[in-house]
């Protein structure tokens, strides 16, 4: 398994990995309808617009020894009013590389990616049912708020994970 930056080139498979992962790692969470027409095209463009981003806009991609992308994690300023740097947007990986190792190697190389742009704290996200947040904690992030979100016409809500020194991450 490999971790890199991703190309512009990958933002269909981004986009394949990420509408996939909703699909295998929500179901039951999120309104099955809303998870059946989530759209590979769709998500293609926008990945192609964040990747466009450049530097300001951090995307690395997990891939198998045949190259067929297996996860993904993106990111970069935060975009909330929390007292930190940076922020986690989307990490996702595909169910059969999860539990094994690589979130923790993504999380941890996204971290150092974050502090090498003088980024050195983060929040990230995560709906409040989804067993993978213990990760998170796993890693020292501390709960630090939680919101009512909407996915289609479903109320959910996401809890909100900081940490303060992205050392206690890298190391």
């Amino acid at each position: 398994m490999n971790i890199r930056r991703a190309l512009l080139t990958d933002a269909a498979n981004i986009a394949h990995v990420h509408v996939k992962s909703w699909q295998q790692s929500y179901k039951g969470l999120v309104d099955s309808e809303y998870l059946s027409q989530m759209s590979v095209e769709e998500r293609t463009a926008k990945w192609e617009q964040w990747l466009r981003q450049g530097d300001s806009h951090i995307v690395l991609v997990l891939e198998d020894e045949e190259r067929n992308l297996c996860g993904f994690i993106s990111g970069g300023a935060i975009r909330s009013h929390h007292p930190y740097a940076g922020e986690v947007y989307a990490f996702y990986l595909l169910k059969h590389v999860q539990q094994k190792g690589y979130g923790t190697k993504m999380l941890r190389t996204f971290a150092a990616e974050l502090a090498a742009n003088e980024k050195n704290s983060m929040i990230v996200w995560v709906l409040k049912d989804n067993p993978s947040k213990q990760a998170y904690l796993s890693l020292g992030g501390k709960k630090i708020d939680e919101e009512q979100i909407m996915i289609g016409n479903q109320k959910l809500i996401e809890e909100c994970f900081g940490w303060d020194d992205l050392a206690t991450i890298c190391t």
